[in-house]
């Protein structure tokens, strides 16, 4: 993984990015809660359906998952490694509590 330097915009553009597709990826897992549980409970007859929406739920959340993942590497490359580190300026206290 890269470093990469971005504006502050920018950086607070891709954090959005990666909660929405998180929160939208939630959303799918849910959804495909519900599905399974809407076709372990249908009868006979419905089962076919219930089973083929489930399916599309399982597709919806795998696409979901493949955006938040892509999006949450976009954010490691936002974060330097342990070798890009750079140490903070040591304070030298001059003009701290007004002395």
């Amino acid at each position: 993984m890269t470093f990469t330097k971005m504006p502050s915009s920018q950086c607070r553009s891709v954090l959005d990015e990666a909660m929405d597709a998180y929160v939208d990826w939630r959303q799918q897992c849910i959804a495909v809660s519900n599905a399974y549980a809407g076709w372990t409970a249908a009868q006979a007859t419905d089962a076919a359906l219930a089973f083929a929406v489930y399916v599309a739920a399982l597709h919806r959340e795998e696409r979901a998952a493949q955006v938040y993942g892509s999006t949450i590497r976009r954010v490691g490359d936002l974060v330097p490694t342990d070798g890009e580190l750079q140490p903070a300026p040591a304070a030298s206290g001059a003009g701290r509590h007004g002395r």
